[in-house]
């Protein structure tokens, strides 16, 4: 089954007033005095508002803006607010915790002009305004004044005339690094209103030269400027009917990096930690239960659960996996056996499983059950099955519903299992929100052995839930993941099919997976049961030319039932074992995107920021950042840092709650690097590394992970150490490590981390 966290809503700048006392800490040894002359501190303002249709877009998550722009707009460190402009508008005092406003209507609005009207005094807040297609469809003509007043903010202006026959149009101008991203434009060009340049500030990317009675017309299809940008319809992404796939023509990351502002600053960032990608990986445990259909386990009459942990878990102690147990697969009064709940006990007890949950009845259609209806339910089951009962069942039962009596038999009871075409698999007992989520969970935790918990919840079915289950997730303090369906390959060859970080619903939000699971890549389980090796196309074309996504190896209990299915999960994670990856446990990876969108930061001088209220969100990133390095001595809560195609990213340290990055010339920091006094600092880690102290030339850090401990720092060309591992008053290990020409000190420590250990550099010099 195709499996589709929490938006908690605080202060955009909470800690404002007491992270500004942190400016003299952020450049010093510089004067305060010199600070207050040359910088004023200021927030770095993350939230855009975007405004919908929900006529025609039902819910945020359905609407263009979520399913294309949304992305390339975490990417770039943004938050987005959905409001549906069918709605009471916000008030004009709401909008100081707002970057700017993004539209993209194609629909003509039910009220047009309200939308204008509350638009102009929003923007004279100074927001940007990013738009794609027309600002107010269906709007009329003595409307246009109001839209050349927002389109002057823009630097453009609307003449009110519209070119629908486009064979004699001209190219007259085009920036290939905003238009032709994922294919060219086409040669039947989308029809286009007049756009023009006014004041100025308008930067063209596209120009159209239309001919007319008075000769060609010059028009702008997509500009940006400091007020925000413009995109005319049909001009950002193309339909292609054939193939029924989406591309870009627009390049997203540009044209919104103009359009809310270039300027420099830290994006948090959910793919990285300690300078290397993330790898997690999760199983849903569909199909636990299925008999293996491998020859050698089929003769053998093993489970699918149990062919998946000798075959690709248990080799594998290196890499951890969070199993998501369907509770009514292991619950006797469902039909569960003993054995299945055996394969559940040796799975939790593996030192590198993490116990989790696919819920109790395994909800296909979680719609269903916020406003659920036992007597529909039921209706469902007997119409799904009437088909296979006897003949006296079938008049029995149509006979006592003609006189409005109930059917003697307990539906619900002889049909305890359901297929897809209900709305959950266990049916026997009537839904319970309390029991899907926290009993599934302690279901879970009841197998595993005592100290471990579980506290990741794994959506099933269309991976839709409802807000309330989300809800009922964060009040007792779990996780959740799945949905999203991320692929980039040549099936799906578009970034619009590489889903945002997350899916709002309602006030909370649902943390979608890192990758797709098979399911996608054998159409539905109906084969080829090879097709998860092209997971591998979407791994390299989500790493460069940009990091958009970690290494999420997500897959179910029924890859153990075919052999070639088994094959690419085993490809897969030896490609883990063999890439420079940190292994984390999929409610870690979870933790850190719902924390990408509480983190705050405010810049406090011209390259220091503070990153505050960041929870597990341990890197931020620099973009286009060749020519600059971390400031090592002038940061605060800072791992070190590494480079990625253009971009840096800064490794924070998770002890410490309040960190301060600054940066540098990347010149000035290679010279310092040659002189004794130069501090040193992480480049990438295995291991994830906290509370990192710095002893004159030495430095002491706590590490923990899975498998070896691969590590690599930088210090100062030549310095010699000693390296010591603990856990406790217990001494580990002890060797010696020396840093190259370069400064890089590399070492691999071959010592467990799953339990926490202290690892001290002591310098020999």
């Amino acid at each position: 089954m195709r499996n589709r966290q929490t938006i908690v809503r605080r202060g955009p700048f909470a800690g404002l007033a007491a992270l500004l006392v942190l400016v003299l800490l952020a450049v010093a040894p510089r004067p305060a005095s010199a600070l207050e002359i040359e910088f004023s501190a200021r927030p770095v303002k993350r939230d855009i508002l975007a405004l919908y249709d929900g006529r025609r877009e039902r819910n945020p998550h359905l609407t263009r803006i979520h399913k294309f722009a949304e992305m390339p707009l975490n990417h770039l460190g943004y938050r987005l607010v959905y409001h549906d402009v069918n709605r009471e508008v916000p008030p004009l005092s709401t909008l100081g915790r707002y970057r700017g406003i993004l539209t993209w209507f194609l629909e003509p609005l039910q009220n047009p002009d309200a939308l204008l009207d509350w638009l102009e005094p929003a923007l004279a807040r100074g927001l940007r305004y990013a738009v794609l297609g027309e600002p107010a469809p269906a709007a009329s003509d003595f409307s246009l004044p109001k839209v050349n007043r927002l389109l002057a903010r823009l630097g453009l202006e609307q003449p009110g005339d519209f070119v629908d026959l486009t064979w004699r149009v001209k190219v007259v101008a085009q920036n290939p690094g905003m238009i032709g991203f994922e294919r060219p434009l086409d040669k039947a060009l989308p029809g286009f209103p007049l756009m023009v340049a006014r004041g100025g500030g308008a930067e063209p990317h596209l120009v159209l030269e239309a001919p007319s009675r008075n000769g060609p017309r010059r028009s702008i299809a997509v500009a940006t400027s400091p007020g925000g940008g413009f995109v005319a319809s049909g001009y950002a992404i193309y339909y292609e009917p054939n193939t029924d796939r989406v591309r870009w023509t627009l390049n997203p990351f540009a044209f919104f990096a103009r359009a809310f502002g270039a300027e420099r600053r830290p994006v948090p960032d959910v793919t990285t930690l300690d300078g290397r990608r993330i790898y997690f990986s999760h199983i849903d445990g569909d199909g636990w239960n299925n008999v293996s259909e491998i020859e050698e386990h089929r003769e053998l009459g093993r489970l699918s659960a149990e062919v998946v942990e000798r075959e690709v878990i248990v080799p594998f102690p290196d890499l951890p996996v969070s199993v998501g147990l369907i509770g009514g697969d292991v619950d006797a009064s469902f039909g569960g056996r003993p054995a299945s709940a055996a394969v559940a006990r040796r799975l939790f007890a593996l030192p590198q499983v993490e116990v989790a949950s696919h819920s109790y009845t395994h909800p296909f259609d979680w719609q269903f059950f916020e406003r659920y209806d036992r007597a529909e339910e039921l209706r469902r089951i007997e119409q799904a099955h009437s088909p296979t009962a006897s003949l006296r069942e079938r008049l029995t039962r149509g006979v006592l519903a003609l006189a409005g009596r109930p059917a003697p038999v307990d539906l619900a009871d002889k049909y305890i299992a359901g297929s897809d075409d209900l709305p959950r698999t266990y049916l026997r007992a009537p839904f319970d929100l309390e029991h899907e989520t926290k009993g599934a969970l302690a279901a879970a935790r009841a197998l595993a052995p005592e100290g471990k918990t579980a506290k990741l919840f794994q959506w099933s079915g269309d991976t839709t839930p409802f807000p309330a289950a989300i809800k009922e997730l964060r009040r007792i303090g779990a996780r959740n993941i799945n949905g999203g369906d991320s692929r980039l390959d040549p099936e799906y060859p578009s970034v619009t099919y590489v889903p945002p970080i997350s899916r709002p619903a309602g006030a909370e939000r649902q943390i979608y997976s890192g990758n797709s699971n098979e399911n996608t890549y054998t159409n539905d389980w109906t084969g080829p049961y090879f097709g998860f090796f092209m997971l591998e196309k979407t791994l390299d074309n989500t790493d460069l030319p940009r990091r958009l996504k970690p290494f999420n190896l997500y897959y179910h209990m029924y890859s153990g039932e075919r052999a070639a299915a088994l094959a690419a999960v085993r490809h897969m994670l030896q490609r883990a074992r063999n890439d420079r990856v940190i292994p984390v446990k999929a409610s870690d990876y979870a933790a850190i995107a719902d924390d990408f969108f509480a983190a705050e930061i405010v810049q406090v001088d011209h390259r220091s920021w503070v990153i505050d209220n960041r929870g597990a969100l341990s890197t931020v990133r620099f973009d286009d950042a060749s020519r600059l390095a971390l400031d090592v001595s002038r940061s605060d809560g800072v791992l070190g840092a590494t480079y990625h195609g253009e971009a840096l990213y800064v490794a924070l340290d998770p002890a410490v709650p309040r960190a301060i990055v600054t940066l540098q010339d990347r010149a000035s920091e290679q010279a310092q690097r040659q002189h004794s006094e130069a501090p040193a600092s992480l480049v990438e880690s295995r291991w994830q590394l906290s509370g990192l102290v710095r002893q004159g030339c030495g430095f002491a850090v706590d590490a923990q992970g899975y498998g070896p401990g691969d590590m690599t720092w930088r210090s100062v060309p030549g310095r010699a150490f000693d390296v010591s591992l603990s856990r406790g008053d217990m001494a580990l290990a002890h060797e010696t490590a020396r840093a190259d020409e370069s400064g890089l000190v590399r070492i691999q420590l071959a010592q467990s981390a799953i339990e926490p250990l202290q690892i001290r550099f002591a310098c020999r010099d």
